[in-house]
């Protein structure tokens, strides 16, 4: 199976600072992957998405996409919507800059979308009148739209209630049995177990695992669903 989206040896280098953000990194994200990435605040994972998700070079290594960059879906962790916009322009524009073919269906589309990430009472409001909870929904949702095959989310369920974290999950859930793919970071490691296929753990810019997520939660002394219990454990061994 030819995988989705290949990193070989990323290294990503800022000025002023003496070790890189990424270093040596690979990674490959195929078909019907669901991978969570797990690591401290500054471990490195939005500087991973952002060279993954081609919004960034890295200094050294390569990045190959096999997938149709109007099939993937992006929700940065820093706030990127309009804010003039009601939410269903919103998310209709976030389709029509990734698949402007889908422009006459657009509405059928966002609809479909809003009902998922219950948004539907919101659709006719401007994004500036919005909760936070509420404005984040709308930012996944312009990710969405469209099924894309890739999806790249930093931190998606930052700010959300739990009906809007399960509505996530379950999203991904039913994507992934369509074959779609997605590289998530979430703070909710222990609801996000049983989401997951595959666990890519970074500390200090480096992986220090990267096995299904049933071989990384029997990595811990402990019987336990929550991914960072088990990084807290590898980080610890790989010092």
């Amino acid at each position: 199976m030819e995988p989705l989206v290949t990193g070989m040896g990323l290294v990503k280098k800022y000025p002023k600072r003496e070790r890189p953000a990424v270093d040596g990194l690979d990674l490959a994200i195929y078909p019907g992957d669901v991978i969570a990435v797990v690591g401290h605040n500054g471990a490195g994972k939005s500087t991973l998405f952002d060279m993954i998700g081609g919004l960034s070079r890295p200094t050294s290594g390569t990045v190959t996409i096999n997938v149709d960059r109007t099939r993937i879906g992006w929700c940065p962790q820093r706030e990127i919507v309009d804010w003039s916009l009601t939410v269903r322009q919103n998310i209709a524009l976030g389709l029509e800059l990734r698949q402007p073919a889908l422009r006459r269906k657009s509405r059928a589309v966002v609809a479909k979308v809003a009902e998922t990430l219950r948004l539907d009472a919101h659709l006719d409001k401007t994004a500036q009148t919005l909760s936070g909870g509420e404005l984040r929904r709308t930012q996944i949702g312009r990710a969405l739209a469209g099924d894309p095959e890739l999806m790249i989310l930093d931190e998606p369920t930052t700010g959300l209630d739990p009906e809007g974290i399960e509505a996530v999950f379950g999203y991904l859930d039913d994507r992934r049995r369509d074959g779609a793919a997605a590289l998530i970071s979430t703070h909710e490691t222990s609801r996000f177990s049983g989401h997951c296929t595959r666990v890519v753990a970074i500390s200090g810019g480096r992986m220090i695992a990267d096995m299904p997520v049933d071989e990384y939660l029997a990595c811990s002394s402990r019987p336990t669903e929550d991914l960072w219990d088990v990084y807290q454990q590898l980080k610890e061994d790989s010092r």
